[in-house]
């Protein structure tokens, strides 16, 4: 099978508080993999036996028992608007789990609030790195001025024992902050994490939503570093197996992939995004929650605005591991 094309990158264990930065200097990291792979029918096979979610296997996880807080999932502000590429500025508290982490002050990732201790990344986003520094509550990246803004160092990042950076496989990494986030309000709360009888859940065809403050074009005239605003955009699930079309064994069953939009009017996540939140919401018209389902992972190599699938690790395959590793209760 074909080879993939990969950024990067032991395991990272000290923090740091951030010095000054311009959101133009600070590196997205996202891996980037080739599309339209060449197989043989055989290998097509392989590559199509591996895409049904199925329920996780984690030999000597122990179950957590600290619930996630009651507020998990909720927010303020308008959720979907269609049309970050192809995205739009957020408003404060319409994502407030939205996590901004920097690394070794030179890099930058995505992540999503837990609990008061955890933050939820991709793998990619803590291996190699050395310091973090997280930042919660600001809609503005770089150093805008924000009341709401907090800024915590971390104590230190778990990253999945079976992460491996060229497969991209287990893409998934904790951080745990140095101090806890005291009391919840309407621009910082965690997201809700899906409960294990999703486990077997392809959430095909659902509509969902990602945020973050990746680059919002290709070239780099036009998005030199990192976005200086929130953005997000809505996007449709699509099946493992179209997705793997495009990225062929790079997709597993560990994966959820969303739909690139058109030519016309290309949707995606895209460098910088990494680590962050692909939710969808649940519940009835005037109380939806929002469900995290999905952690940005990897993209296509031929560029964020080309109407690609976007890649994400699927968090119902990794239930159990998060449980064990934060101490968090996961619903039945």
């Amino acid at each position: 099978m074909s080879n993939m094309k990969l950024l990067l990158l032991p395991l990272a264990l000290s923090c740091s508080l951030a010095r000054g930065y311009d959101y133009q200097t600070l590196q997205p990291v996202q891996p980037l993999v080739p599309v339209d792979p060449s197989y043989t029918y055989s290998e097509w096979q392989a590559v199509m036996a591996d895409q049904a979610p199925r329920p996780e296997e984690c030999d000597g996880c122990v179950p957590g028992t600290e619930p996630q807080p009651a507020v998990a999932g909720s927010s303020a502000g308008a959720r979907h608007s269609v049309r970050i590429i192809g995205g739009q500025a957020a408003a404060p508290g319409q994502f407030p789990w939205q996590a901004q982490v920097r690394m070794d002050n030179s890099y930058f990732c995505g992540g999503s609030i837990l609990s008061a201790q955890w933050i939820l990344s991709a793998g990619h986003c803590a291996s190699g790195f050395s310091t973090f520094v997280v930042v919660l509550g600001s809609v503005y990246s770089g150093n805008n001025p924000d009341s709401n803004k907090l800024v915590i160092s971390c104590r230190k990042a778990i990253v999945h024992e079976g992460y491996n950076s060229y497969l991209i496989s287990d893409d998934i990494s904790l951080i745990s902050l140095g101090t806890p986030i005291r009391g919840w309000n309407s621009v910082i709360s965690p997201i809700r994490l899906p409960s294990l009888s999703d486990a077997t859940n392809t959430f095909s065809g659902w509509p969902s939503t990602v945020s973050g403050f990746g680059r919002f074009g290709d070239a780099q005239s036009v998005s030199p570093g990192i976005s200086p605003l929130l953005r997000y955009v809505n996007v449709v699930v699509i099946d493992n197996a179209q997705c793997a079309q495009t990225f062929g064994a790079s997709v597993r069953s560990t994966n959820i992939c969303t739909s690139g939009g058109s030519r016309s009017a290309p949707v995606s996540a895209c460098n910088g995004d990494s680590g962050g939140a692909l939710v969808v919401y649940q519940g009835d018209v005037l109380n939806k929650t929002a469900t995290q389902v999905g952690i940005v992972s990897f993209g296509s190599g031929r560029g964020c605005n080309l109407s690609y699938p976007s890649a994400y690790t699927r968090v119902t395959s990794y239930l159990k591991w998060i449980s064990s590793k934060s101490g968090l209760a996961i619903s039945a």
